[in-house]
């Protein structure tokens, strides 16, 4: 991506390298994510970043996370203290959906992603198939991810 479409980036979406991700998750409903993270520790090619931080522009509250942009490393999108999506590799876009909408993803060209049973993972240009909506399923699972968080807060308060 070019240097002026990187900088216009900054303003859509709020940009984060400060601290660890956990200072900015509740560890509890992001371990699947955290554990594979921690684990794999993917990179992000700039092109893929750049993708889905212009496919977030309509998420309202929403943090795009990285371990160092300027590194490439991965890019984890936050909504009320929960990751609803991820970018890692060359192409590889992962979503947090509810699991009624796994096979929805699977027909839209989706896979099961190994991060766990609610995520799922798109392949970016990519010859033989056609593009996912990146913006459907980013605002999609920032949706999901907002109202499980504002569930979550409604059954743990007194």
């Amino acid at each position: 991506i070019v240097r002026e479409s990187a900088s216009a980036l900054r303003h859509i979406v709020h940009h984060s390298t400060d601290g660890s991700l956990a200072d900015h998750l509740d560890p509890e409903a992001n371990a699947d994510a955290i554990a594979w993270l921690t684990a794999q520790s993917p990179s992000c090619h700039s092109d893929l970043g750049a993708s889905m931080i212009l496919a977030a522009a309509d998420c309202g509250d929403c943090t795009a996370w990285s371990p160092s942009f300027v590194q490439c490393r991965y890019v984890a999108f936050i909504t009320n203290r929960r990751v609803f999506a991820i970018g890692a590799g060359q192409r590889t876009a992962y979503y947090r959906v509810p699991r009624d909408m796994v096979a929805v993803a699977s027909e839209s060209g989706g896979t099961a992603a190994v991060i766990g049973s609610d995520w799922v993972r798109f392949e970016l240009w990519r010859v033989d198939r056609p593009a996912p909506d990146l913006r459907f399923w980013t605002l999609f699972a920032y949706v999901a991810a907002r109202a499980t968080a504002t569930a979550r807060r409604s059954r743990s308060a007194p």
